[in-house]
């Protein structure tokens, strides 16, 4: 009976887990999240131009435009089957790779740069670029959106 209940269980969150991973918003949430994700963008870049520097309004518009960015990543595509499923598991893996790398790779490369600058300039200081998480996170979900349609542009092609 104890083996019959743990198995019970491991099946109930297994199929759990699987409604979480297969989540996906309907296909016209996609063209949604990309065009509101952009107005967001242009109004950030207006917004920083315009001479404005509330953080309140820059955080909340930021995170706003992640969560659409979100939206437009687990949107179905028009015609889904499991080589749709396998691109988007592929992209997944090479924009977590890339996020890692660029947040590795940045830092050391203003390091480096900054030390070499300052030789040039002999002030002695160095300043130490700090990746925020927003930079990983607006990184992760437009490389995994690019190489989403890269490999679905190449493989259908």
């Amino acid at each position: 009976m104890d083996k019959e209940n743990k198995s019970s269980t491991c099946e109930t969150e297994h199929s759990k887990l699987m409604q979480i991973i297969n989540f996906r918003f309907p296909h016209t949430y996609k063209r949604i999240g990309l065009i509101a994700a952009g107005l967001i963008l242009a109004f950030l870049i207006v917004y920083k131009f315009a001479g404005y520097n509330d953080l309140v309004i820059k955080d909340l518009l930021r995170t706003t435009m992640l969560f659409c960015l979100l939206v437009a990543s687990l949107s179905k595509e028009k015609f889904e089957d499991e080589y749709i499923d396998h691109l988007r598991a592929q992209s997944y893996v090479l924009s977590f790779v890339c996020a890692i790398a660029y947040s590795i790779s940045l830092p050391l490369i203003a390091i480096i740069l900054d030390v070499l600058i300052t030789n040039i300039t002999g002030d002695g200081s160095v300043n130490v670029h700090k990746t925020s998480g927003f930079e990983v996170m607006f990184i992760l979900i437009c490389f995994q959106l690019m190489f989403f349609k890269m490999l679905k542009l190449f493989g259908r092609a």
